[in-house]
């Protein structure tokens, strides 16, 4: 009897530690991407899974229990694009369009990824939701549980993949800078952005499908299955992660498949400083101001006059200034410190920081969100305005235009901000509402990855409303048989009081004349 109990406990503690191999595609060249995909993948590991990772960042040291695909070949397609060229951010989705579909196909000529597809066994597949619908051929031809990472807050069109779309009458979209709750002008722009973003998708459509089959077919046919339609498979999202937080995005009404976890990029453990920049923020008693651009943005490329002036005013504070930049520069006032790269996380985390000077990436924010530290946004491109805007409406922020002649609106920024103790206090305050986390957020991913494995797609999460048609969702059947019935109801009424009157008063009662006095 004994025996018995003991062998099914074994049972027991192997099936529930039971370790799964899932592959993680996360091909964009950029570091902040490559951090969120990094993100997922120590997450999955620390929970014992295997994981086999694309990546264009390979790691130079192994890890128990990953598996490397390098596609660092889709570097080449951001060294095409040139985001410190005003025309390029200024550009909008074409291009982002264009650049995610450069990616994907990219990644898809790799050898090993072709393999992987081909005749890998996995138990499910992470990918990022990048303008890249066609991705949903990984899940559609593994046929295996499909987990999509929203880097941003959730938008519509995520929103409409796995829900009903319902935000748009309370949450401001990605280029409305509307505070909240908006008025009636603010919601006519969202109404207004909603439109324009589903007619584009729609017009898209067709060269979206077209890429998806001639990129995945030939993959599907090659493992012996038939390939999905796009539709199906577009909208078979097993587990939406979602990058955001309530301390910062509004929050929304979603289903259970959708979960936040923002800031999960972010180490735990923060790393110690090198002994040199440990020392110079430890002897900085006037504080510290931290300057870096992130890693899509170049310091670098400011023009020399820019950077003159942003070194004058740098000059003129009582604080140290360490400055991310990629080059050597001459002539530095004895307060400012360059380097080509330094420890963000570690740096943020350092009680001397004053003030954070970013372009308002969303990791970056988040990171500042989680050490406490105001910032002085200078947004560029993409979520940045947002982000920086919602910054400015939090209290923790101020926020300069990107132009050749910043330099003095980011004086009169930096003097507000190291004179004024609320952006501080704020930042603090908002620091204490993102920590307070019943879950980790890596716990968070690890248990999801493996409800979606375990119930074979976690259908028991995702809305029902995928299930009705557009018009039931809508409630236009509805309305259009109650408007019926109503359209019946008088003509019949209007019927039976003819004949009640005609049967009293004799005639029809249709060609009654109203007599004129």
């Amino acid at each position: 009897m004994r025996c018995l109990q003991l062998l099914l406990f074994l049972v027991c503690v192997v099936t529930s530690a039971r370790a799964y191999h899932v592959l993680c595609v996360f091909p964009i060249p950029s570091r902040s991407h490559n951090s969120l995909g990094k993100g997922i993948v120590d997450a999955l590991l620390g929970a014992g899974h295997e994981v086999t990772w694309a990546t264009p960042f390979p790691p130079k040291e192994s890890t128990k229990g990953l598996k490397i695909i390098d596609v660092s070949a889709t570097a080449s397609v951001s060294e095409m694009i040139d985001m410190n060229d005003q025309r390029n951010a200024d550009a909008g989705i074409a291009l982002i369009r264009t650049f995610a579909a450069n990616i994907t196909r990219l990644s898809l000529s790799v050898p090993a990824l072709q393999q992987a597809i081909v005749s890998g066994k996995y138990d499910a597949v992470v990918t990022e939701s990048f303008f890249n619908d066609a991705e949903a051929g990984y899940g559609a031809v593994l046929q295996v549980p499909w987990i999509l990472l929203s880097s941003v807050s959730i938008m519509p069109h995520l929103e409409a993949i796995i829900d009903e779309v319902r935000s748009i009458t309370t949450i401001p979209l990605l280029f409305n800078n509307a505070p909240t709750p908006m008025g009636f002008w603010d919601r006519l722009t969202n109404i207004f952005i909603y439109s324009a973003m589903t007619i584009s998708n729609w017009l898209e459509r067709p060269n979206t499908v077209a890429f998806y089959e001639s990129l995945f077919a030939p993959l599907a046919a090659a493992r012996g299955i038939a390939l999905p339609p796009f539709e199906e498979a577009l909208y078979n999202v097993s587990v939406l992660l979602v990058n955001s937080h309530p301390a910062f995005a509004p929050p929304m009404s979603l289903p259970p498949n959708v979960v936040e976890i923002g800031g999960y990029h972010i180490n735990p453990e923060t790393p110690p400083l090198p002994k040199d920049l440990q020392h110079i923020l430890d002897s900085s008693p006037q504080g510290v101001v931290y300057f870096s651009m992130g890693s899509v943005l170049k310091s670098s490329r400011l023009s020399e006059r820019t950077r003159r002036e942003i070194l004058e005013v740098f000059g003129s504070l009582s604080q140290t200034v360490l400055w991310k930049f990629e080059e050597e520069l001459k002539d530095l006032p004895k307060n400012v410190i360059v380097r080509p790269w330094m420890p963000q996380s570690s740096i943020l985390a350092h009680p001397n920081v004053k003030v954070f000077i970013t372009h308002g990436g969303l990791l970056s924010t988040l990171e500042t969100l989680h050490y406490g530290v105001p910032i002085l946004a200078v947004p560029v491109f993409g979520d940045q305005p947002s982000n920086a805007d919602r910054a400015v409406r939090h209290g923790f922020a101020k926020s300069i235009q990107y132009k050749p002649d910043m330099a003095n609106d980011m004086k009169v920024a930096l003097n507000e901000m190291l004179s004024n103790d609320s952006y501080y206090t704020r930042a603090r305050y908002l620091s204490k509402i993102f920590g307070d986390k019943l879950v980790p957020p890596a716990k968070l991913i690890s248990h999801y990855v493996k409800v979606a494995i375990e119930t074979n797609g976690a259908y028991h999460l995702r809305s029902k409303s995928l299930l009705y048609p557009w018009y039931q969702r809508w409630l236009v059947d509805i309305i259009a048989a109650l408007l019926l019935a109503c359209l019946a109801v008088y003509v019949a009424a209007r019927r039976v009081l003819c004949y009640l009157w005609s049967s009293v008063n004799g005639g029809d009662c249709n060609r009654i004349k109203v007599k004129k006095n």
